[in-house]
């Protein structure tokens, strides 16, 4: 594990919050005793070791969100202590999650007595991310119950079924939720899937699905959705999460949500007009096995489905290797070929270099 110099925690107590960017401030330590010290060390031991692929898949998100160039609006919420004099340092934050191994090293690793003095920034970035962001909490779905979910919304055409499935709860106490099932009281509900690239899942999961940030308008702006995995699917890309993931470094994720069947859903499934169509279409009528939705209250994600390239089946695995590093560092490792090829390329047209191969080859008896 590589060692960060420690970094400084603002001195500001109140950062400043704009739109949907709460940064948590009121929950960031900034005296470390022994005490919460080795709270945040055991809470993280029990997170890896009862969950240690929903932890993983958490981690992935909000790195896919740290390195896209649109972090500004997919990094929601931001890590206060990469927060200086009101600007985020991106880079501060890129170089700490590149020093992070696989978490069952780091489990490893909080066993050893000094861990917090080697991997402070590490630490508390983790337990940051892990434990502090816990309304909603994502855990895994043991595989039997998989069919029971996707039944939720029958399919009529044929799909791959994810790899992983895994529970977005909220918290016992969500204003959030119970808004949400106040608004529910008298109407039924539905589920529908939502597709989206894999970086936007750091704030959808923690925001929930908002029409303000919903580029599709074909059909009138909203939050689109179908009843179809297949179609939701292309929305989901295969995108990039981090190298050193028990789920693999290449995943994609499919919202599963639960749906107020309120007018402010439009369906292009009805026949009513003012139902199977906006105002503001280009489009014109939705198309069969699409919802819009245009209140984003009405909605909440039930279930993160997760497609992988390279699914570990242990969570035992060693990904300290040199194997790990080059996975960790595809950009670098491509830079290093490219320079060796070049190298090999300029040696073949020295001549000193091929009178030396040519005697090997003497010597060697090949000619």
């Amino acid at each position: 594990m590589k060692q960060d110099e420690q970094y400084q925690i603002p001195k500001d107590k109140n950062v400043t919050k704009t739109g949907l960017d709460i940064l948590y401030t009121s929950q960031v330590d900034r005296n470390v005793t022994d005490e919460n010290l080795e709270m945040k060390i055991l809470s993280l031991k029990h997170l890896l070791e009862k969950d240690p692929k929903a932890a993983d898949l958490k981690w992935s998100l909000f790195v896919a969100a740290s390195n896209t160039y649109r972090y500004d609006s997919c990094l929601k919420p931001f890590p206060p202590m990469y927060i200086k004099n009101e600007c985020k340092d991106i880079e501060a934050l890129r170089r700490a999650i590149e020093s992070v191994p696989s978490l069952p090293l780091i489990y490893k690793e909080l066993n050893e007595a000094s861990v917090y003095e080697n991997y402070s920034e590490m630490i508390e970035l983790l337990y940051w991310v892990l434990i502090r962001l816990r309304d909603p909490h994502i855990k895994s779905v043991q595989k039997e119950n998989y069919d029971s979910i996707l039944k939720k919304v029958p399919l009529e055409m044929p799909v791959t079924p994810p790899n992983l499935i895994f529970q977005v709860a909220s918290a016992k106490q969500s204003t959030i939720e119970e808004k949400w099932k106040s608004s529910a009281t008298n109407y039924s509900t539905l589920y529908a899937y939502h597709g989206s690239r894999l970086e936007n899942f750091h704030s959808i999961v923690h925001y929930g699905l908002q029409q303000n940030m919903c580029k599709r308008s074909q059909f009138g702006k909203g939050i689109y959705l179908s009843s179809e995995l297949g179609v939701s699917l292309p929305y989901s890309p295969v995108g990039y999460g981090w190298g050193g993931s028990l789920l693999g470094s290449e995943i994609s994720c499919i919202a599963l949500c639960e749906l107020i069947d309120h007018p402010d859903i439009k369906r292009g499934d009805s026949r009513d007009s003012a139902q199977n169509r906006l105002i503001d279409s280009v489009g014109g009528k939705i198309p069969d096995k699409y919802f819009i939705v245009t209140n984003s209250d009405l909605v909440r994600i039930r279930y993160l489905l997760v497609y992988t390239q390279n699914l570990h089946t242990t969570s035992t695995t060693d990904n300290s290797g040199l194997l790990a590093w080059f996975k960790q560092h595809k950009l670098l490792t491509f830079v290093l070929g490219y320079v060796v090829l070049l190298a090999s390329v300029g040696l073949t047209q020295n001549k000193q270099v091929e009178k030396y191969y040519r005697l090997f080859i003497q010597k060697a008896g090949f000619e």
